[in-house]
């Protein structure tokens, strides 16, 4: 509904109640905590409207430009036209008109293109110095001009900083009255004609009408009404969408690696939550990654339900959940796109890793590192923060990466009352993050993230846009003489489990590079293989020659792997050649203690695991049997826990679900309802009954916002009933603050005292 085809109403309420079915529509689509439980009536409608916490998550959801519209309506005397608010924002009448109907469509503002009228929550909101300006004064000036040259040069200058905010400045406190003759400084001089005014002994204001005069007419120095350009680099589309690509596949080869390693030897879980700094850099060790990437991928992993906190025995360690063999089955384009719309939708902030935690309850725990996996890196602001620069990214024409600071500001200018420096961060971090997982190349939005610009993005359409760009798994490898093996691409599952069992990551990439060493080949001899085996896997899954000195090293490796063998005795070791366990014996091995039984038996009191750990540190290789002498072969334990249940910003109470259309329809048929049994109801009913608490609130507020007087029936704390006229001035925190003209003052009600309500017209 446009501001020329409006009414003049009283009330929001009465505005609102004029309003036809889609506008009431529009409002509960973009305000849809007003419809939750819903409303009775449109006067209890406008009551939800008009409190503070509902125009707060209207208002944080405001774009700069609308913002500096409320914050001018706020500064400007009542009533205020649309041309007067044109000109207090410098911009035109054209420009500002739409603009100012959304803010109607909101029901932030009401009334009519000649008298446009703020709600009081919002006037609240903003503070008592809208745009910088001060409070209004009732004195008359008379030529404001005049009286600023009469104070002098020096005085001028006083009110030349006082100007465009903050309105307040400090003096010190006068020990007499000042009056024109006796004013000696410029500030004394400013207060002598009114320009400025005590605050109290200390501090003068500068008057609103004073501040707008110097302005010359202007609320705000400068207003912006588009956003603010995207500047940046050129870059190639083409290679762009292949750097992102190939940033998509080394995610998911780091999530499948650290989730692999947690399997074989899960970290314990935190007292505090998370997972400990030792135990995540070990872990970047061993997936070859650094220490922000490793967290970065388990925190992405952790939203897309992949691993979780599950308990062992007493304690609760971090393991891959049950979801994660249902991942792997998935192709890679899949698996990617699984893990991406697990984190545009999560709300952990994941850059607060490694950072003191400043909003803790106390010293210690402010001095506390926030750790990965940590509870308490879900912020609200997140997902919000991460669409819109992921927006911000795609507005940009085609071969164009833009400046990290520009998506800042972008950002910033779409939210400026959310979150300040903490909303800057979020951008840089979720810039980051989606380069980690393949979103952007080169610091541009790749063609196969733009599926997330879309209403409800799903895993299918962002998996179909990537397909053209991920390889097809490759069976085969590039045996090199250096004990190196090339993985030419993507490796087919159960070659890759094959060669991870005998061969270590070196190097990440397109063409991942493993590496053969006494180490590696001895686990693949711990698993179960033989050297027979790893010889005929070897030649057949490599496109080259076995290469010689790799051929040497399995069969060095077999012939002294299982020299030793270990059993429990509490330990044993045997062995056919006396002189070995005599050495070991003699050689002092730390922790352990050997006692010798027979020529070719020691045994040790210590458990199988430690001795089988110093063994090999010394640089032995034992093979362990079990208790009937049969080689006991080893198998990569690994366990699994159920995904953890993921949050979203849905499970917090200042977060509204969207309605649907069904339920929006639903919410206006009973508010119509609502208004048709008020319209029949006998005037004189209203004050014989009690009113529902919402009924009484919703008369309070629409009255407190039409500046009406208004009937009470209050009970006091004695248990005393009276009726009194009041003329409310505001609702909020279960109080009613209203001028009582019997009295002359202003007084304050408990609303839970107030029996009924309605309004007294005239």
């Amino acid at each position: 509904m446009t501001t020329s085809e409006r009414s003049r109403p009283r009330t929001l309420a009465e505005a609102l109640r004029s309003w036809d079915d889609a506008a009431l529509g529009t409002l509960l689509q973009h305000r849809p905590d007003l419809a939750m439980p819903i409303p009775a009536d449109t006067s209890q409608l406008a009551a939800r409207a008009t409190t503070n916490a509902s125009a707060a998550r209207a208002i944080n959801r405001l774009d700069e430009f609308g913002v500096d519209l409320l914050e001018s309506l706020s500064a400007l005397p009542e009533p205020v036209s649309l041309t007067d608010l044109a000109a207090g924002v410098d911009q035109p009448v054209e420009t500002v008109r739409p603009r100012m109907d959304e803010l109607l469509d909101l029901a932030l503002v009401w009334g009519t293109e000649d008298d446009l009228r703020l709600i009081r929550a919002v006037h609240e909101l903003l503070g008592p110095t809208p745009a910088g300006l001060g409070p209004i004064t009732t004195r008359h000036f008379g030529d404001l001009d005049k009286l600023i040259a009469d104070a002098g040069p020096d005085a001028r200058e006083v009110l030349d900083k006082l100007t465009w905010g903050p309105p307040t400045g400090s003096v010190e406190k006068a020990e007499r009255p000042v009056t024109i003759a006796s004013a000696r400084t410029p500030v004394e001089r400013l207060l002598a004609r009114g320009l400025v005014v005590p605050r109290d002994p200390n501090t003068v204001v500068l008057p609103r009408q004073i501040g707008l005069h110097l302005r010359g007419g202007r609320v705000l120095a400068s207003t912006r009404p588009t956003p603010p350009p995207l500047d940046g680099k050129t870059v190639t589309a083409s290679i762009v969408d292949r750097a992102a690509a190939g940033a998509a596949l080394d995610l998911v080869r780091q999530v499948d690696r650290a989730l692999e390693q947690l399997g074989l030897e899960p970290p314990p879980v935190l007292r505090t939550g998370g997972i400990g700094v030792r135990e995540l850099r070990s872990l970047a060790g061993k997936i070859g990654a650094e220490e922000s990437t490793t967290g970065a991928v388990l925190e992405i992993a952790y939203a897309a339900g992949l691993v979780a906190a599950v308990e062992i025995g007493t304690n609760e360690h971090w393991l891959p959940t049950n979801a994660y063999d249902d991942w792997l089955e998935l192709d890679l384009a899949h698996r990617w796109a699984q893990l991406v719309t697990a984190w545009f939708g999560g709300m952990r902030a994941i850059g607060l890793i490694g950072r003191r935690d400043s909003g803790g309850s106390t010293a210690a725990a402010r001095e506390r590192l926030i750790n990965a996996l940590a509870p308490d890196l879900e912020r609200l602001l997140a997902p919000e923060v991460r669409v819109l620069t992921l927006n911000a990214l795609g507005e940009t024409p085609a071969g164009i990466a833009p400046a990290t600071h520009s998506v800042v500001t972008w950002v910033a200018w779409h939210r400026p009352r959310r979150g300040g420096q903490f909303r800057d961060e979020l951008v840089e971090w979720a810039i980051t993050e989606a380069a980690l997982l393949g979103l952007t190349g080169l610091g541009a939005l790749a063609t196969h993230g733009r599926p997330l610009l879309e209403q409800e993005p799903s895993v299918d359409e962002l998996a179909k846009a990537i397909s053209p760009l991920v390889p097809e798994p490759v069976s085969e490898i590039l045996l090199q003489a250096d004990l190196t093996a090339v993985a030419p691409g993507p490796l087919v599952r159960s070659v890759q489990d094959d060669l991870s069992a005998m061969a270590d990551v070196e190097s990440q990439g397109g063409a991942a590079v493993y590496r053969f060493s006494e180490g590696s080949v001895r686990r693949a001899f711990d698993l179960g293989r033989t050297a027979d085996q790893l010889h005929k896997w070897l030649a057949d899954h490599s496109r080259t020659p076995v290469p010689q000195p790799l051929t040497y090293l399995v069969d060095d490796v077999a012939r002294r792997h299982g020299v030793l063998r270990l059993g429990t005795a509490s330990t044993y070791l045997r062995c056919d050649d006396e002189d070995v366990l005599t050495q070991l014996i003699s050689s002092n091995l730390p922790g352990v203690r050997f006692r010798r039984l027979a020529p070719t038996v020691v045994v040790s009191p210590s458990p199988p695991d430690v001795v089988l750990s110093r063994l090999r540190d010394a640089g032995l290789a034992p093979l362990a049997e079990t208790f009937d002498g049969v080689v006991h072969v080893s198998t990569a334990t690994t366990r699994r826990g159920d995904p953890p249940r993921r949050r979203t910003s849905r499970d917090f109470a200042d977060s509204a679900v969207d309605l649907t259309d069904d339920q929006v329809k639903a919410v206006i048929e009973k508010v119509r309802a609502g208004d048709r049994l008020a319209a029949d109801r006998p005037a004189d009913d209203v004050a014989a009954e009690p009113t529902a608490p919402a009924e009484t609130i919703a008369v309070l507020t629409n009255a407190a916002e039409a500046h009406s007087r208004t009937w009470i029936s209050y009970v006091d704390h004695n248990g005393t009933a009276s009726e009194r006229i009041v003329e409310p001035t505001r609702v909020a925190d279960g109080w009613l603050t209203a001028y009582d003209p019997s009295t002359n003052q202003p007084h304050t009600y408990a609303l839970h005292r107030i029996s009924s309500a309605r309004a007294v017209e005239g």
